[in-house]
């Protein structure tokens, strides 16, 4: 069972500029993957690197193409984008102009808004997220006094 690809090579220069940018690391996340770098200097086999990591083949892959892509300052750069945003400005301004409103009390009755207004369907806890920027709303709906249940 070898490797059928091109191994990525680290050279001499490179495997330096590693072992600066290891001393300011503070991140363990990015630690990692300058250690993944490293090791393939060494000629670890990159399922090797994996196994002795705690990550997963994809995951040495993903971390080759994000340094092929944009050198030793991208792989240090632990923010990845994500994808855009499925909801529009205008339409974020809806649902913020209702949540100001009181439109809804929960973030389950902000996910069904969103769901039947804009055709788009979130997980609840991206909405709880969502909401959190810059909106009022409970998290959970009140709940009754105590007074009402002893009356």
């Amino acid at each position: 069972k070898g490797e059928t690809f091109e191994r990525m090579q680290v050279s001499e220069k490179q495997y330096e500029e590693l072992v600066m940018a290891e001393k300011t690391v503070k991140s363990a996340k990015i630690l990692r993957r300058v250690h993944a770098f490293k090791l393939m200097h060494m000629d670890w086999k990159y399922r090797e690197i994996a196994k002795f990591l705690g990550v997963t083949n994809d995951t040495i892959t993903d971390w080759i193409d994000i340094y092929k892509s944009g050198g030793i300052p991208a792989l240090l750069n632990l923010h990845c984008k994500g994808r855009q945003s499925l909801l529009k400005k205008r339409q974020v301004g809806i649902l913020k102009k209702e949540s100001e409103k009181g439109s809804f009390k929960t973030a389950k009755q902000a996910k069904k808004f969103i769901e039947d207004n804009f055709g788009v369907s979130y997980h609840l806890h991206h909405v709880q997220l969502l909401l959190k920027k810059g909106f009022a709303y409970p998290l959970k709906e009140p709940e009754e006094s105590l007074e009402n249940h002893l009356l």
